[in-house]
């Protein structure tokens, strides 16, 4: 089965939450409760995101993160390589696993190779902010042209 992985969904949800607070930051204990994720997980995909700049830390009082970046610009693919790893649909895609046996003779390799380029490209082109849509963000703009 092929789904994103929860740090991914909590750093939408939390990313989606700081843009309503417009230039306000957020602690970890209110996006949480409000997002309804685990604080202590968020706290791990509040960190990383801050890593790369998509959010900032504020210290004091009334500390938290808010956003450096605008979610426009944020895209699925980076989200997720930098809360995941890279996207790869089959083991054997990976070029550290020379585990299978039948690698070189593989029928199927080409084509999941295909299949994982379309999911890469689809996750690029598709902004954290067109997940906020409540209508099928796929269907408008670069998305859905994968």
């Amino acid at each position: 089965m092929i789904r994103v992985n929860k740090k991914v969904e909590y750093g939408v949800l939390a990313l989606l939450y700081l843009n309503e607070q417009e230039s306000k930051s957020a602690s970890v204990r209110e996006m949480a409760a409000n997002c309804a994720v685990p604080e202590a997980l968020l706290s791990k995909v509040m960190q990383s995101i801050k890593n790369v700049g998509y959010v900032s830390a504020v210290y004091g009082n009334q500390g938290g993160y808010k956003l450096a970046k605008s979610i426009a610009e944020i895209n699925l693919l980076d989200l997720t390589q930098t809360l995941d790893g890279p996207i790869q649909v089959a083991e054997c895609l990976d070029p550290d696993n020379g585990d299978c046996p039948a690698r070189l003779s593989c029928k199927i390799i080409d084509p999941m190779h295909v299949l994982n380029q379309k999911i890469i490209e689809l996750f690029q082109a598709t902004s954290v902010q067109q997940l906020a849509v409540k209508s099928d963000p796929l269907v408008e703009g670069k998305a859905a042209q994968v």
